[in-house]
């Protein structure tokens, strides 16, 4: 070997060293096919959770935890000679060595280590650390009321166009949870023809349907929407999986736009327990059992729709509670350079490791599995050669261990029960993955319904109570019931401000229904819930936030001077249980009425009718009376709905 030139040389060996071992980033070193550890320095091995035996060891055993993050695929490229950059990429590690990952956010470089013949000896990794940048960054997007434009701004009509031709939510159901990602390809924002749809069927079942058109632009983006309205429409109609696929055949057939088109339909019975599949020229989809081994469904696709091939033959596999069905479009498992076994492969293996992790609770990764899955297999394959060439469509369903059971409360007809009622009622509802607008909206109603039984529900002959029941049917619809034993009283020509409950109810659920029998008044009330899908470009991922505590049910105020003037700030809720203490407070915050007065209503968690009428009698009453809601807030609704919407203005600040 020559001696190394002088005039080239890198400094002293030791200084060298020692500079290493402060180097401000991560570095890794490996060597050989094996990816042998030969250097790591302490910010690397901090990250790591500082395990033993490191040097020296395999990086596949030294981190196993990597598997299924396309972390050790992109090492295995560099050994090639290929480099690769990844910006902000999250990575879940085992810190503590308790098997929980936890996320760090990372910039790195992933660079061949060659050998002075110009042979690749192993990898050289350099990374930052980028989590207080991405959390910060996302908390300031999140907060920001100018996000919606921005995002306009880079995706244009074209979003737009594809989220008018999709489903923009996808049914909330007892046994099965589902979730769907849309990612626009990363070349040229232009529309392209992949569809799903998740429709639910007789008899407990439900239908998952993935498609893709021939190429890209309006053309294709309408192509899409018609097929995806023809599977709608036979499946609604009742007819069974070759009928349906028929139809799409038929109707493909007639349209050049549509010819050549490929789709995968599946009818998932989760009370007996299968999986009915039949593809045209389509993926299979993907099965993820509880202990994170990903198969793929063993069905015979026939040819492209419209191209007379032979009818779709139906396989039918059997589940388990809480196996998870994927179905995608190709372009998700499609590669330059790459076969599509090898795309296939990379889809089980991130598929797996996402069903397999155990994370770290303070992680943003989303809670439900079908989320979770879609979010990071998404996120880990975007890193294979710089992006996605073609849109992506993953549909993930989760069987359910068990059906979440109904809620059925008697309370005593008294204000103090509707703490107990909106907390049971919260938990039942996040139990089913309503989401936290439609909570709010039906807490809202609930305890409308609730205050109306309390106040009528006496009778001499029983014991004054009140009794609610809720569940959620197959066809991803919450039905209310509120039933009390008492006369409602005759409404009268002046009320008061009285009487607004039951149109508050009416505007926050779909169907309001009253039964007034010689037993009493039952109160029936039904909204069909919605997870919304994600559809969005492969650069712009959706917005996450940390998980957080519930806000408590206790009602609290507080007073803030500010340059505009007085403000009172209400938590919890305003109802009939707190709305004297509210009034009471409003009194001596404005001196009796006498300075003018602002009440932040923005971390009101219910206001009830008794609310709505204290509001309606301030405004009579007081001259300069402002209420200050955030958009979205709970309060915003009710406001709307009960002709206070011109006392609204929007907080200066947050409080």
């Amino acid at each position: 070997m020559a001696e190394t030139d002088p005039r080239w040389s890198s400094g002293d060996a030791g200084e060298l060293l020692d500079a290493f071992e402060q180097f401000p980033g991560f570095v890794w070193v490996f060597e050989g096919p094996e990816l042998r550890v030969v250097a790591a320095n302490p910010e690397v091995r901090a990250a790591v959770g500082n395990r033993r035996d490191l040097i020296g060891t395999p990086f596949r055993q030294a981190v196993p935890e990597l598997v299924g993050q396309h972390i050790f695929e992109l090492l295995d490229q560099a050994l090639l000679g290929i480099r690769t950059r990844g910006y902000e990429q999250r990575i879940l590690t085992d810190r503590h060595g308790d098997g929980r990952l936890e996320e760090t956010f990372y910039t790195f470089d992933i660079a061949p280590w060659r050998a002075r013949d110009a042979s690749v000896r192993g990898v050289i990794v350099q990374a930052v650390d980028a989590t207080e940048v991405v959390v910060a960054r996302r908390a300031a997007e999140s907060a920001a009321t100018t996000s919606e434009q921005r995002y306009r701004h880079v995706a244009g009509l074209i979003l737009e166009l594809q989220r008018s031709l999709l489903p923009t939510t996808l049914p909330v159901l007892p046994r099965v949870q589902v979730a769907a990602h849309y990612l626009v390809a990363d070349s040229d924002l232009v529309a392209g023809g992949d569809w799903f749809d998740v429709v639910t069927l007789p008899n407990d079942r439900i239908a998952l349907a993935v498609g893709d058109v021939v190429g890209h632009g309006a053309a294709a983006a309408a192509a899409m929407g018609q097929l995806r309205a023809v599977a709608l429409q036979a499946l609604r109609s009742g007819s069974s999986l070759p009928r349906t696929l028929a139809a799409l055949d038929d109707f493909a057939g007639h349209t050049a736009a549509t010819r050549a088109a490929t789709t995968c339909i599946a009818v998932l019975d989760p009370v007996a327990g299968t999986l009915e599949v039949a593809s045209h020229a389509h993926p299979p989809p993907l099965l993820i059992d509880t202990a994170g081994v990903a198969t793929y469904v063993p069905v015979v696709p026939t040819g492209p729709l419209g191209t007379s091939s032979n009818p779709a033959t139906v396989h039918t596999t059997p589940l388990k509670a809480g196996d998870v069905v994927l179905l995608y479009t190709d372009g998700l498992i499609e590669r330059p350079h790459h076969s599509l076994d090898d795309g296939a492969r990379a889809l089980a293996a991130a598929a797996a490791a996402a069903r397999h992790d155990t994370l770290h609770e303070n992680t943003t990764v989303p809670d439900r599995m079908p989320d979770r899955i879609c979010t990071l297999v998404t996120e880990r394959l975007t890193l294979a050669d710089g992006g996605y060439r073609d849109d992506i469509t993953l549909l993930a369903a989760h069987l359910l261990p068990e059906p979440v059971p109904p809620l059925r409360l008697t309370l005593p007809a008294d204000p103090t029960a509707l703490r107990t009622l909106r907390r049971q009622a919260t938990d039942w509802l996040t139990a089913i993955d309503a989401s936290t607008h439609e909570a709010s909206d039906l807490i809202h109603a609930l305890g409308e319904a609730a205050g109306n039984a309390i106040e009528h529900a006496r009778s001499p002959e029983v014991p004054a109570s009140f009794s609610v029941d809720a569940t959620l049917d197959e066809q991803g619809v919450v039905h209310l019931c509120c039933a009390d034993r008492g006369r409602w009283r005759p409404p009268s020509p002046d009320s008061g401000g009285r009487g607004r409950g039951l149109a508050m109810i009416r505007g926050l659920v779909d169907q309001l229904d009253v039964v007034r029998t010689d037993a009493g008044t039952n109160l029936h009330m039904r909204r069909r819930l919605g997870k919304p899908t994600v559809v969005t470009g492969a650069a712009t991922r959706p917005t996450v936030t940390r998980r957080h505590a519930p806000v408590a049910d206790e009602m609290s105020t507080r007073i803030v001077d500010t340059p505009h003037g007085r403000t009172l700030e209400v938590h919890g809720p305003m109802d009939m249980l707190t709305t004297g203490r509210i009034h009471a407070e409003i009194l001596q915050a404005n001196r009796g009425g006498g300075l003018p007065l602002t009440l932040e209503l923005t971390a009101v968690s219910h206001l009830s009718s008794a609310g709505v009428r204290l509001l309606h009698g301030l405004a009579g009453d007081m001259e300069d009376l402002r209420v200050a809601v955030a958009p979205g807030a709970p309060a915003e609704a009710v406001l709307n709905l009960t002709g206070l919407k011109e006392l609204i203005t929007r907080p200066d600040a947050p409080s």
